[in-house]
């Protein structure tokens, strides 16, 4: 399966429809706009893009023109946010009272969910990373609203951010499957450096927080053998660099938080004695474990005990307990 590049260009539609058709092309990728010429001419645009896994990376050059974007409705989902890498022109980007001049060799991050003007007078061309707001969050961003920043992509972290992003858009359509989700990890983690590059791992609220979605999606598929830090890195949206930097003040890794609670949900169930029809590989295999000598192994390591022993001591404690009720 390749990753096709997708085209959009006003050339064959009308003139006078042509503004209609830009909004309409930028709704597809961040959401509803209201486009406008300058000075009365034609405006021409393109939009080239690709789609690796959540994220579209494009290329995008039109004439002079504004684009104008409302505030998003309540309710409205996901907010997306658009890292911009200006190649050629100036464009004057406004929102929230606070005013940038793009120039060619800037880059730029802002959420295209709030209320935003961006004039270019002239032709310009850029290009871009669109994402989900959450999954810039889980890189470093600041936790609450996003305001737009300003860097620099001639050199240091916006150069490579901005080269990785070109290789990344002209290689999608070889990229095999299994190459999707590592490259576009990388191009997140790229991404936000020029703008976050002093906030590299989550605050401590977003560690805290992250680490209490990773223990409930825990909890929540304990008894799924399938389990791993691979799931739970696709589940969240998240590089499985950030969850382990998340999960760091619990003193273990999250594979060892997942066998220490399955052998704590198995170690409640042996300390009920035995029971009719749950023999210990029934118990080992309802918790997540797909070997009965691996359990066995790992449950002595750990409680310096055999499964067995635990049971049938449980056992010869409930039977004292029912003779003990018993006696008169």
């Amino acid at each position: 399966m390749t990753l096709p590049i997708v085209s959009l260009n006003t050339a064959r539609t009308p003139a006078s429809q042509r503004p209609e058709y830009w909004a309409g092309a930028l709704a597809t990728l961040c959401g509803p706009v209201h486009a406008e010429a300058l000075g009365g001419a034609t405006l021409d645009g393109r939009i080239d893009y690709a789609s690796i896994q959540r994220l579209r990376l494009c290329h995008i050059e039109a004439s002079g023109h504004r684009i104008m974007h409302a505030a998003a409705p309540a309710g409205g989902g996901d907010a997306v946010v658009k890292v911009v890498f200006q190649t050629c022109g100036t464009s004057v980007f406004e929102q929230d009272a606070h005013r940038f001049i793009i120039r060619p060799g800037d880059c730029f991050v802002y959420d295209v969910s709030q209320p935003h003007v961006i004039t270019s007078l002239a032709p310009t061309k850029h290009n871009v990373i669109i994402m989900p707001r959450s999954l810039m969050a889980q890189r470093g961003a600041p936790a609450g609203p996003l305001h737009a920043r300003q860097a620099s992509a001639r050199e240091g972290a916006g150069r490579l951010a901005h080269d990785f992003l070109m290789s990344a858009f002209t290689q999608a359509p070889a990229l095999s499957p299994g190459l999707e989700t590592q490259v576009a990890e990388t191009l997140l983690d790229l991404a936000v450096l020029p703008f976050f590059a002093a906030a590299t791992a989550p605050d401590a609220a977003g560690r805290d927080g992250l680490r209490q979605r990773i223990k409930a999606l825990v909890q929540e598929h304990l008894g799924d053998p399938e389990l791993s830090i691979e799931r739970i890195s696709a589940s969240l949206g998240c590089t499985k660099r950030y969850l382990h930097m998340s999960f760091a003040d619990e003193g273990m890794t999250i594979t060892r938080y997942i066998w220490q609670q399955r052998l704590e949900k198995c170690l409640a169930e042996l300390e009920l004695g035995p029971r009719p029809g749950r023999s210990l590989t029934d118990i080992a295999f309802s918790w997540g474990f797909n070997s009965s000598s691996h359990f066995a192994h790992l449950f002595k390591k750990h409680y310096g005990i055999a499964p067995s022993a635990v049971q049938r001591q449980a056992g010869r404690e409930g039977l004292r307990m029912l003779s003990l009720a018993a006696e008169p």
